[in-house]
């Protein structure tokens, strides 16, 4: 069977027209496509930078971490609660890096000034490393619940060298919104400042104790 000449030009027309259909659509969906936008926590708001502790512990070394994240939060997107059991992600507010390990970088940042030593280490450490205070922290909520508030829950111990572990639960609950993602992450970040200001006062307390 032959194909005419003419008939070959329409085939090729017809193909041509729809590639630039498809391209036209595809360009199209790129230009509405949303920006992705990330963000971070800090440990830092509203703190002073010269607050350091009155104690002496220059040679004291504590070690920072594990950092547990339970499943339903282990995810790049940020998560607002629609209610107690349904939640909802946007694909265009993310977490610019993994939260266990922003959580970890983000106290320890703040907590060598708050404890007056620079010998704070991130876990995991060396196993041969001798640490005389173990910080772990169990984060069992960190979302926006559907009345907009922000929901910081965690379950954190303090493990003293050759001693039972002291665990202490946190809670913290702040207005903060259901839309505006950047005021979400900075009321999450006061929490999340409030968390290490009782981790340091805790080591502190210790740390003031052993001295005797």
């Amino acid at each position: 069977m032959r194909i005419s000449t003419k008939s070959k030009q329409s085939y090729k027309l017809s193909h041509l027209l729809g590639g630039a259909f498809i391209c036209a659509i595809v360009t199209a969906c790129a230009h509405d496509a949303k920006p992705v936008e990330f963000y971070r926590l800090s440990a830092d708001v509203g703190l002073k930078q010269n607050a350091k502790s009155a104690v002496n512990s220059k040679e004291v070394i504590v070690g920072l971490g594990p950092i547990r994240i339970p499943e339903y939060l282990n995810r790049p997107q940020i998560m607002v609660a629609i209610s107690d059991n349904q939640y909802s992600i946007s694909e265009e507010h993310r977490w610019a890096e993994n939260l266990d390990q922003n959580i970890l970088l983000a106290l320890y940042k703040v907590l060598p000034a708050q404890l007056n030593t620079d010998h704070v280490l991130r876990y995991p450490w060396s196993q041969r490393q001798d640490i005389n205070y173990q910080v772990s922290i169990d984060i069992l909520d960190l979302t926006i619940n559907p009345q907009g508030q922000s929901q910081f829950i965690a379950q954190w111990s303090i493990k003293v060298k050759e001693k039972a572990n002291i665990d202490k639960r946190f809670e913290c609950s702040l207005p903060a919104s259901r839309v505006d993602y950047a005021l979400m992450v900075k009321v999450q970040s006061q929490c999340l400042t409030q968390l290490g200001q009782a981790i340091s006062k805790s080591l502190n307390e210790l740390m003031l104790f052993n001295m005797f």
